[in-house]
C-alpha cells in the first residue's frame, strides 16, 4: 500500500479500495463456488486458478491507470474465489480427514506466502521500480507446474466426500423438476435449505446448526475486520511514525510470519482441548495486545506486535474447521463461507477505516479496530462445541506409491 500511494499518488482510501476489491471478489463467491465443489470438484482447476491469479496480480506492476488496477484486483480475486474451497476439499482428500491441525498446514503455505510478499515486493520495486511487481507471476507458474508434476490435478475429489454429501443432496432435493434441482447459479437462493440439510449430524440438528453457524460467522466477521485492518494498515502506521518503508515491510513480514506459526500451533491445540476455548481465549487476549502495540515503542512495541499476531491468527485454521463440523455434509460451502465470504464482508470495512485514517490518522483507524476481537468473543460464546470428523477413506494421488 505505501508503494502504490507513493508511486501512483493515490490516497489511502483509494488504495484501500483496491485491497477491498481483491478481498471482496475472492470472498463473496466462495460460498457459491463451495457448493459447486461439493457437487463435483475438479482438481485440474487448482493449477489453472493459480496461473489466473498470478497473471492478474502481475498487472499491478504494469498498469498506470487506477481503473486497470481495479479490474486486475477483481479478476485476480475471482481466481482466488475458486481456489480456496477447491483447495480445502483437496486437503481433505489428501489427508483423509478434516482437522484443525491438518488444515493449519495448508493455511501455513498461504500465510508464509503472505509473509514473504512484503519483502519480495519491496525488493523488486527497489530493483526495477513498480514494474518489478510483474515478477509475481513467477511463483504462480512454478507452483502450478509442481501441482501438475505431482499429478495433484488428477485427484478424484468426490471419492472421499460423496459418501457424506449424498444424504444432504437427497434431503435437499425434491421430485424431478422441482426448485431443488436448480443450476449452480441459483445456489444463493437455496443456501438456507442446503444448510438445514447439512446440519443433520450437527449439534442440535439442522435449524440449530444454522443458528450456530450464524453466530460463528458473525464472530469471525467482527474479528476479521481487526485482522485485515492490522495486515493492511500496519506498514502505513510505521511509515507515519517516521520509519522507512523497508522497516515497515519487515514489521509486516514479522506479523505474518509469527501468525503462520501461531495458526499451526493453535490448530494442534484445538484438536486437543476443543475449538471453543481456543477461539474465545485468543479473542479476549487480542484486544490488549492490539492496544499495547499502539501505545508503546521500541522492543516493547515489538513484543506487543508478536502477541497481537499470535492472538489474531490463532483461529486462522480453527474457525473454518469449526464451521465444517457444524455442517458436515457441506464442507466446501462451510469452508467457502468462513474462508472467503466472511473475509470479503470484513474487507468492505477497509474503505471507511481508510477514510478515517485520511481524516484522523492511521493510529485512530487501528484504535477503532482494536476493540473488535473482544466483541467477537461474545458471538463465539454462543457456538456449541463440536467433535473432530472421523477419518475418511484416503484418496491416493495417481502415480504415487
Amino acid at each position: 500500500m505505501p508503494l502504490l500511494v507513493r508511486e501512483l499518488d493515490l490516497s489511502v482510501a483509494r488504495v484501500a479500495a483496491l485491497a477491498t476489491a481483491l478481498s471482496v471478489s475472492s470472498g463473496l463467491l466462495q460460498p457459491v463456488l463451495g457448493v459447486a465443489v461439493d457437487k463435483g470438484g475438479r482438481a485440474w482447476l487448482l493449477p489453472v486458478s493459480l496461473l489466473w491469479c498470478g497473471v492478474f496480480m502481475a498487472v499491478f506492476g504494469l498498469a498506470t491507470s487506477y481503473w486497470v488496477l481495479m479490474a486486475a484486483a477483481l479478476l485476480a480475486g475471482l481466481g482466488a474465489a475458486l481456489f480456496h474451497p477447491l483447495a480445502s476439499v483437496t486437503v481433505r482428500a489428501v489427508l483423509g480427514r478434516f482437522s484443525a491441525g491438518g488444515l493449519s498446514i495448508f493455511s501455513l503455505g498461504g500465510t508464509v506466502g503472505m509473509a514473504t510478499a512484503p519483502a519480495f515486493a519491496t525488493s523488486v520495486v527497489a530493483w526495477q521500480g513498480l514494474p518489478g511487481l510483474r515478477w509475481t507471476i513467477v511463483p504462480a507458474v512454478l507452483v502450478a507446474l509442481v501441482l501438475v508434476a505431482c499429478r495433484v490435478h488428477r485427484l478424484k475429489l468426490l471419492s472421499s466426500s460423496s459418501s457424506e454429501a449424498r444424504p444432504a443432496r437427497k434431503a435437499a432435493s425434491g421430485p424431478p423438476g422441482s426448485s431443488a434441482e436448480r443450476p449452480p447459479g441459483a445456489a444463493l437462493g437455496a443456501a438456507a435449505t442446503q444448510l438445514r440439510a447439512a446440519g443433520g449430524d450437527s449439534p442440535g440438528g439442522g435449524s440449530n446448526a444454522v443458528r450456530a453457524l450464524t453466530y460463528l460467522a458473525s464472530g469471525k466477521f467482527v474479528r476479521t475486520v481487526a485482522q485485515v485492518a492490522m495486515s493492511n494498515f500496519l506498514p502505513l502506521y510505521y511509515v507515519s511514525l517516521g520509519f522507512p518503508e523497508s522497516y515497515a515491510g519487515m514489521m509486516l513480514t514479522v506479523f505474518l510470519a509469527v501468525g503462520s506459526a501461531s495458526a499451526v500451533g493453535f490448530g494442534y491445540l484445538a484438536d486437543q482441548v476443543g475449538r471453543k476455548p481456543v477461539v474465545i481465549l485468543s479473542s479476549v487476549m487480542a484486544t490488549p495486545a492490539f492496544l499495547g502495540l499502539l501505545f508503546s515503542s521500541g522492543y516493547l512495541q515489538l513484543a506487543f506486535l508478536v502477541l497481537a499476531s499470535v492472538c489474531l491468527y490463532a483461529t486462522f485454521s480453527v474457525v473454518p474447521i469449526y464451521g465444517q463440523e457444524l455442517v458436515p455434509h457441506r464442507p466446501g460451502m462451510g469452508a467457502g463461507l468462513l474462508m472467503g465470504g466472511v473475509w470479503a464482508l470484513a474487507a468492505l470495512c477497509l474503505v471507511p477505516l481508510g477514510s478515517l485514517a485520511d481524516w484522523a490518522g492511521v493510529r485512530a483507524a487501528l484504535l477503532a479496530a482494536a476493540w473488535l476481537p473482544l466483541l467477537s468473543a461474545a458471538f463465539f460464546w454462543l457456538v456449541p462445541e463440536t467433535r473432530p470428523q472421523p477419518r475418511l477413506a484416503p484418496t491416493r494421488i495417481p502415480g504415487w506409491r
